[in-house]
């Protein structure tokens, strides 16, 4: 990349540069203890904003980094995906007093807490915040994720310091609950909202409070000071945090949307300290490389394996625009039309990590399912045999249509931005060509946040990764759940019902491996969904910050997943 290049790309993103340093020169405290509080403040890109710091809502990438700062849980998964106590002082144990099962197949899990454990405001937290957790997450109108609450009897409180967990079945994960669990709520703030929500069924009641936003109270490593929407979140160390106060006295997150800002911010070298996966393009790698690392200016790393990107096929016709999608011959048709190829071309440069298998190859289980699920190699031919099964046929304008001469009528749609776009426009072209009459559109960022939008698309809709729960039928979302659920296509079936039971009461890893391989190729076989590659993510930080982990993440569809910057109270700034 040439001077003149970044020149020109740093003078175009002035202005988004400027609104991304909203808090800079106006923290609380000012002269000498202003500029000995800036030394030590992380500055940290995101690519999407949080509408709230709420646990257990769904968020645009599941359990959202920025919520991982400001909130706390029983444990935390560190980067090899090894479980490490948080709030607990020690974690369950199998076959000891802390984890008893039972001959009937219940099960009790006990977590005794840290002492001295207070929440953000200074009062104490105790078992009783998680025993009232466990009743707001159970209420299905406030739209929380209900795993795995759904699988818990009750949650019993015997002393301040211990958390008794009955468990109607056995749950492998039981001993190690986590960022997407049972995560405490300040009983003593929200228990009034509650119980007027209860009264009047009105979430808003208990939800639309500021609680949740500007005056959020958590136990995380940070404690919210400052939120302008769409400019900045800024956050103080928590003196009571139950690791210790983390290193960093502030950060900073400022959400940027457009890839291109976040690389001329990174190459200006005093603009952010730190990039979070998504925020830069796959092409800037070279870049960062040969401009930035090279310099000894910071670190650029990238991975494949976490940034799984899946098509998801709509499964309710009341939703569907086209209902031969119903037919699974139809389904398949359109899998030997996907450009894999075409994507990795167009977009990695061909050293993408293009895959027809929801598990990436680094898993143990990954030979198994290649093995024995149906292959659907790109293949236009084999698609219009296909189509022609099912009763379709090319018309003179050279696309497939019905007996009537209907045309079959393909509907898609991804989230903004770049990346998404133009693997989207590949499928697209590729789609003609097969004959498929396609509709591409985009989901902006502001319609996103209308979270049933991720459920009631009309035909093919992007999302990532796909775990086994994502495909049960308790994870359908729909109004009455507040479209909470993961599980985006509404698809269901008994079988893969009744493989999950086993393979979610089962504690042997070896046994949950095969139950995950079968459910996988039932939901290979039967097209449930279309994974595409495994995403290049990046992430950078200045050369002066240590402490971002560099490990495994635990990846995988068995591994329990890593909370991202699990250890940030421990970065630091040499």
């Amino acid at each position: 990349m040439s001077r003149k290049w970044i020149a020109l790309v740093l003078a175009w993103v002035t202005v988004a540069t400027v609104a991304c340093t909203g808090p800079q020169g106006s923290a609380p405290s000012g002269g000498a203890d202003l500029v000995a509080r800036q030394s030590k403040t992380l500055r940290m890109a995101t690519r999407d904003e949080v509408a709230d710091l709420a646990p257990k809502i769904p968020g645009s990438s599941g359990p959202n980094v920025t919520k991982r700062l400001f909130n706390a849980f029983l444990s935390l998964i560190d980067s090899s995906g090894t479980p490490r106590p948080y709030l607990a002082q020690a974690l369950p144990r199998l076959n000891t007093e802390t984890w008893r099962v039972f001959p009937d197949g219940r099960m009790e899990t006990t977590y005794r807490l840290r002492d001295g454990l207070t929440w953000q405001d200074g009062a104490p937290l105790t078992a009783e915040d998680f025993a009232f957790a466990f009743r707001v997450y159970r209420e299905p109108g406030l739209g929380f994720m209900g795993h795995p609450e759904s699988l818990m009897e009750a949650v019993l409180t015997p002393d301040p310091r211990t958390v008794v967990i009955q468990w109607r079945s056995l749950y492998a994960d039981a001993g190690a609950l986590g960022i997407a669990d049972l995560v405490p709520l300040p009983r003593h703030l929200l228990e009034v909202p509650f119980a007027e929500y209860t009264q009047s069924g009105t979430r808003e009641a208990l939800l639309g409070r500021p609680f949740w936003t500007v005056e959020y109270i958590g136990a995380g490593p940070y404690r919210v000071t400052r939120w302008e929407p769409g400019v900045y979140l800024e956050g103080e160390a928590f003196d009571g945090h139950a690791l210790g106060r983390a290193k960093i006295d502030r950060v900073i997150l400022r959400p940027i949307t457009d890839e291109n800002a976040v690389l001329a911010n990174v190459l200006a070298g005093d603009q952010l300290d730190y990039t979070n996966t998504t925020t830069l393009k796959f092409e800037h790698l070279p870049i960062l490389k040969r401009e930035w690392e090279a310099a000894g200016k910071g670190f650029v790393v990238s991975d494949s394996t976490s940034g799984a990107t899946t098509l998801n096929v709509q499964h309710r016709p009341e939703y569907l625009s086209e209902p031969a999608l119903l037919d699974l011959r139809v389904r398949r048709a359109i899998a030997h039309t996907l450009d894999r190829p075409g994507i990795n071309e167009g977009v990695f440069d061909g050293i993408g990590f293009m895959s027809e298998n929801f598990v990436p190859d680094t898993e143990p289980m990954y030979q198994e399912l290649e093995r024995v699920r149906v292959k659907y190699p790109f293949d236009p031919q084999r698609a219009g045999q296909l189509m022609g099964e099912a009763g379709f046929a090319r018309d003179a304008g050279g696309l497939f249509a019905d007996s009537t001469g209907r045309r079959l009528r393909l509907d898609t749609i991804v989230s903004a931005g770049a990346l998404a776009e133009r693997w989207q426009a590949i499928l697209a072209d590729s789609w003609r060509r097969a004959g498929v009459d396609v509709y591409p559109s985009v989901l902006s960022q502001a319609d996103s946040r209308d979270v049933s939008s991720r459920h009631t698309f009309k035909g093919l809709a992007s999302s990532g990764g796909a775990s086994e729960a994502r495909f049960l039928a308790a994870e359908i979302g729909s109004a009455a759940n507040r479209w909470a659920g993961e599980n985006r296509g509404g698809w269901s079936s008994p079988e893969y019902e009744r493989l999950f039971s086993s393979f979610n009461s089962s504690l042997d890893v070896n046994e949950r491996m095969r139950y995950s391989a079968q459910m996988m190729t039932i939901v290979n076989d039967s097209v449930v969904a279309y994974p595409l590659f495994f995403s290049i993510q990046t992430r950078t930080w200045v050369s002066g910050l240590t402490g971002p982990d560099l490990g495994t993440r635990g990846v995988g569809l068995l591994a329990s997943p890593t909370t991202v910057h699990w250890n940030i109270h421990e970065w630091e700034f040499r």
